[in-house]
């Protein structure tokens, strides 16, 4: 798996033990700590394994709606952690393919837009080192600068 901020993967550990007390000693539930790691202002890398591991290990899903925006759409992690400006998360998600279609699609757009409207570059070199590694940058790009303001 591609490691979108370069993470190294011996930093995991902590983690997955940090992680793996908070269920097993303490009663949290791993959807609750998905939630708090996607919410979080903490260091990246912190949101980034975390969420790896509840997704990987405990089951949790990455494409489960996390909560209902204005309209009362529902609003998926990938999009939630664009509107937290949790890098972290949004490199953990991407990774997991947490999102339907290729980075021209719906998902990935969105969140591109959310991100470019928030001017959050570092969301959005995210998402292009995304598309990058996909092999689709210029069809990202394209789309996006193709896409409806609204």
């Amino acid at each position: 798996m591609s490691n979108l901020l370069n993470f190294d993967p011996k930093n995991r550990e902590p983690f997955a033990m940090m992680v793996q007390t908070l269920v097993q000693r303490h009663g949290q539930d791993p959807k609750d700590l998905f939630l708090h790691a996607l919410e979080s202002r903490a260091e990246p890398e912190m949101n980034y394994w975390t969420l790896l591991e509840l997704v990987q290990n405990y089951f949790v899903s990455p494409t489960a709606p996390v909560g209902e925006d204005a309209e009362g759409a529902p609003v998926k992690p990938l999009h939630a952690a664009v509107l937290m400006e949790n890098p972290g998360a949004l490199a953990a998600l991407l990774e997991l393919k947490a999102y339907e279609g290729g980075v021209t699609d719906h998902d990935i757009q969105l969140a591109a837009r959310m991100a470019s409207r928030q001017e959050d570059q570092a969301l959005l070199a995210i998402l292009m080192k995304h598309a990058e590694a996909q092999g689709a940058l210029e069809p990202f790009m394209r789309a996006l600068q193709n896409a409806p303001l609204h």
